[in-house]
Parts: structure tokens; sequence; C-alpha cells
């Protein structure tokens, strides 16, 4: 790659270069080689720990106030502080030396899972996050997170539209149940305002479920 602002780490062992390397393949489709591999730095960094600081992320400082903006736009590093609550829209983005961030749950199984295989696989990772938040009818809700994503070219849903679609396939779900579990999932996030023609509360999707790693 030559000298770049996101070069691999001199300390780093061979399988750290491995994995790093394969996260940035896993994102190359989706952005460029140098934000590729800066945005694997972060979310690889991130990866292990509960919440990584501003000061912990190893990265150019050219380049890191960028990436750390790009990442939460793309909703796979969310800060911690929040305005009022848990939606993404909410949260306080600085770039202060304290200042922390974490992973979305699915976000954290995408990046664990494209560390061994350089590919960017969302079944999977929503299928262990669903698992983990306690869903018994997985198959069910893969197929109707499926269905939703194709009603939410722009990332976002009213929750009057996702109990039409539960409707259409039959699916007998707790709504209020199930959108819990997606917050948490880190899958789904409230919008903070409801829709002025229907009442209907809002939902954002997360943008990095709808990436692939390949044609």
């Amino acid at each position: 790659y030559g000298r770049r602002a996101c070069e691999v780490e001199r300390g780093m062992t061979s399988g750290d270069n491995a994995a790093l390397a394969n996260v940035a393949e896993a994102l190359s489709k989706q952005f460029s080689l140098e934000e590729a591999r800066c945005l694997a730095q972060i979310l690889s960094g991130s990866f292990m720990a509960d919440s990584i600081s501003y000061d912990d992320l190893d990265l150019d400082p050219d380049m890191k106030d960028d990436m750390i903006l790009l990442a939460y736009e793309k909703r796979i590093l969310l800060p911690m502080k929040s305005r009022r609550g848990s939606a993404w829209e909410d949260r306080i983005l600085t770039f202060e030396e304290t200042e922390r961030y974490h992973l979305p749950r699915v976000v954290r199984f995408l990046i664990e899972n494209a560390k061994d295989t350089g590919e960017w696989n969302t079944e999977p990772a929503l299928i262990k996050a669903l698992e983990e938040a306690g869903e018994d009818q997985i198959e069910a809700i893969i197929s109707y997170l499926n269905k939703l994503m194709k009603r939410a070219p722009k990332f976002e849903l009213e929750v009057g539209v996702m109990q039409a679609i539960a409707a259409e396939l039959g699916l007998e779900i707790d709504m209020h149940d199930t959108l819990d579990r997606f917050v948490r999932c880190g899958i789904l996030s409230p919008r903070t305002q409801r829709s002025l023609h229907t009442g209907f509360s809002k939902y954002e999707m997360n943008p990095s479920l709808y990436w692939k790693s390949r044609d």
C-alpha cells in the first residue's frame, strides 16, 4: 500500500496484521482503500473493549477526526454521550482525548466475522446478535429484516410500515418487544421526531447492514 496514513503498525503481530487486512478488505467495497484501512484500524481497536477513548484510537492525527466522523455517520462507531437518550442521532460527537465511543452490538459481530473471512457478511452477525438478545424466531426475524430493508432504501422506517410487513408475512410478534430487541442489537435506532403525516414513530436502520463484500 506504500506509505499511507493508515499503515499497519510495526508492533503488531502477523495475526493482528492479517485480521486488520481482512477487515479492510471487507470494507473496501464501500469505501476508498485509504478509508477502508483507517476504518479497519478504528473498528479493530474498538472491538475487544466495551468502549474506547479518543486517545486510544491509534490513527494518524491528520485522518483521525474525519474517520471517526465517517464511522459515526455510518453508525458503525457511536459516541457514548447523548443529549437525551439512546438514539444514534442524539449522540454528542466530540474529538476530545477522554471522549469514549463504542460499537453497536451487530457491528461487533460483523467485525468479528470480517477479521476471519475478509467479508462483510450481515446474516451471521444478525443471527449472533439476535440470539444474544434472546430472540427465539431467528429464521423468521431474519426474513422480516430483509423485507424491512427493501422497504427502507434510505434507512428509515415507520412503525406502521413495520407492522404491515409483519402482517404480510403472517409473523406474530410483540412489536414493542421486537423493536426493543432490535435497538439493543444495534439494528435499529429510534428517530426523535414522529412522522408529520401519520403520527407513527420512526426508526433508523443501521446502514452497515446494507453493505456487501462483493456483487
